[in-house]
């Protein structure tokens, strides 16, 4: 009998499995910086231009100096640099926020007042039609949103000061009323109206030469003697 060979068999190895190892997350880049402008108001003293210019400068440094999971213990609590970074970029894109509605509120507020210059004439000639309807007393003017003219009023006193001077005035000028002109009645007498007469050219030249020298005095002529007896020698 022949012998039987014997064949010895190896069970495989089985390779052992390594398990790979994820990756760290990597940190999210920061947020791209927010562009600073100038001050809307042109009087402001660009105090936040230079705060928010502030904030840029710290969140340079950080991304200079230190890696994105760093740590920093601050009073709010631990927070890492590119969440500093994060709180930086808010308030410097809030700041510029409110630069924009700023500017977009000092147009509105041009436009209201070129809009108050096209309406105030109309509302002023309206016044007038409805004044000239109602009368600056009526109180039919606050139906259209205008304030009627006050009644004046006048105290006593005010009153018999008025009179008082208002009497003294008539005496001081000599002022009649209607009834007190209807009395004077009568002829005017004891004027004398002397006519204008023109002046002979004869008579202006008589006037030059007796100017000009001086004339005898004229002998006034005896009185006729006229009737009577002649006296006796």
């Amino acid at each position: 009998m022949s012998a039987k060979k014997k064949t010895t068999v190896t069970p495989a190895t089985t390779p052992a499995t390594t398990r790979a190892t994820s990756p760290a997350p990597a940190a999210s880049p920061p947020p791209p910086a927010t562009p600073v402008t100038n001050v809307a108001n042109g009087s402001n003293t660009g105090t936040k231009v230079e705060l928010q210019t502030s904030y840029l400068a710290l969140i340079s440094g950080l991304l200079a100096f230190y890696q994105p999971g760093d740590e920093f213990l601050l009073t709010p609590g631990s927070m890492t640099r590119d969440q500093l970074i994060a709180a930086f970029q808010q308030f410097i894109s809030d700041a510029e926020t409110t630069k924009s509605s700023y500017q977009t509120w000092r147009d509105d507020v041009q436009a209201e007042r070129a809009s108050e210059l096209t309406v105030a004439p109309l509302r002023d000639g309206l016044k007038a039609i409805l004044v000239g309807r109602f009368g600056k007393f009526g109180t039919q003017l606050t139906k259209f949103g205008f304030e009627p003219a006050k009644m004046p009023v006048r105290s006593t006193v005010s009153k018999t000061a008025a009179a008082a001077k208002a009497k003294a005035t008539r005496a001081a000028r000599g002022t009649k009323g209607s009834a007190q002109k209807k009395l004077v009645k009568g002829n005017v007498t004891g004027v004398v109206i002397t006519p204008v007469t023109a002046t002979a050219p004869a008579q202006e030249s008589n006037a030059a030469s007796g100017s000009s020298g001086a004339s005898a005095p004229a002998t006034p002529a005896s009185p006729a003697v006229t009737g009577g007896t002649p006296p006796h020698g």
